[in-house]
């Protein structure tokens, strides 16, 4: 399950590997688990993983290499952030969790090894998105296997997040801010990780649900300039509910809107978006084995050519810059920059803009072509 419908998520960060013998407590993406005497653990990105025996390092990044014989159990505990009501529906669930008979089946899992028992839960706890998987080990099924993974995972909790209520009629966090206007109410949280979210608004009037979050992900939505405006096109039905789902980025930064009524009056809801300002931020542009460093103030498109000889069109203030990759013996027309073998066009307008964009172009970084 992905937010956004969806590119990934955010940008992973890795962290420290943590092992023990008795009584540990993992705290890693905006959850905690406690471990019993002789369990392991690995704190990675966007959850923990836990099993009773070592868990090799590399598998913080990829929670299917570890192998897992068969009297043996390893769980994994991702956090995918704030539920919001676009997501597919997930049951609520309250501490102490646990998995159900129901939940284990031989069913296969991509990258897990077949033949193996698993089980799996999706749930909503704390006002976090879960997904809990299981490796049980090889069959058949030892008798103990789920009974000692619903131990561990009776001491599951999330974190709760940091509210903020509004000062003056503002409501204000890490250069993020709305006005509130008459008749609407609101806060914003600061989720304990940033996995999933750095920071959601929610507010609400005579019926109308708005969730904004601010989202990390290494492949950032279309840009949007600010005021943004929501219109029918952005409108959908589900039963007897009206949905209005947005994602956008702006000022280097990347957010997801959900709006939901029974009845939408979108002339309201772009009265308190009108209010939305944001404090620019660099962020880095990542695509076809690229990197590049943009201020926030930049917005970038891409336009990929066959096998991925990417059109790149950069925009900040007073100036474009069309970056042309070219294929191998195709001439180019104007100046050319060169990054690990590739070549690339440059085409800065006006020409006047050169010296600032430079700045922006040297940051440009290439993997090289197999």
């Amino acid at each position: 399950m992905k937010r956004f419908a969806l590119p990934a998520l955010v940008a992973l960060v890795a962290v420290a590997t943590a092992s023990a013998s008795s009584g540990q407590t993992l705290r890693g993406d905006g959850v905690r688990l406690s471990l019993p005497r002789g369990w392991h653990g690995l704190l990675g990105p966007g959850g923990v993983q836990a099993a009773d025996f070592p868990l090799p390092r590399r598998a913080r990044d990829s929670a299917s290499l570890v192998r897992v014989r068969r009297g043996h159990v390893h769980l994994i505990v991702w956090n995918y952030g704030p539920w919001s009501v676009y997501l597919p529906r997930a049951r609520t669930g309250r501490p102490p969790l646990a998995f159900r008979r129901r939940d284990v089946s031989q069913t296969g899992f991509e990258g897990f090894p077949a033949g193996h028992f698993f089980a799996r839960r999706s749930t909503r706890l704390g006002g976090d998105e879960l997904q809990l998987l299981a490796d049980l080990g090889p069959g058949p099924l030892v008798p103990s296997a789920v009974r000692r993974v619903n131990a561990v995972l009776a001491t599951l909790r999330v974190l709760p997040p940091k509210l903020l209520r509004p000062q003056a009629g503002r409501l204000a966090a890490d250069g993020v801010a709305v006005r509130v206007p008459s008749g609407w109410s609101g806060h914003m949280e600061i989720p304990a990780g940033h996995y999933g979210a750095r920071l959601v608004l929610r507010a609400a009037r005579d019926g109308v649900h708005l969730e904004l979050l601010e989202v990390a992900t290494t492949d950032p939505p279309p840009h949007a300039d600010l005021p943004l405006i929501l219109t029918s096109r952005n409108v959908s039905h589900r039963s007897s509910l009206a949905f209005a789902h947005r994602v956008f980025s702006t000022g280097g930064r990347s957010f997801e809107l959900n709006v939901t009524a029974r009845s939408l009056n979108l002339h309201e809801v772009n009265r308190f978006l009108a209010t939305l300002a944001v404090v620019p931020r660099s962020w880095t542009f990542r695509s076809c084995d690229l990197t590049l460093r943009l201020p926030g103030s930049w917005s970038a498109a891409i336009r990929p050519r066959n096998g991925c000889y990417p059109v790149l069109r950069l925009r900040g203030p007073g100036a474009v810059v069309v970056l042309t990759e070219l294929r191998a013996g195709e001439r180019a027309h104007g100046r050319i920059i060169r990054r690990a073998g590739r070549r690339f066009e440059v085409d800065v307008t006006p020409a006047s803009a050169r010296r600032a964009t430079d700045r922006i172009l040297a940051t440009l970084r290439a993997e090289p072509r197999s």
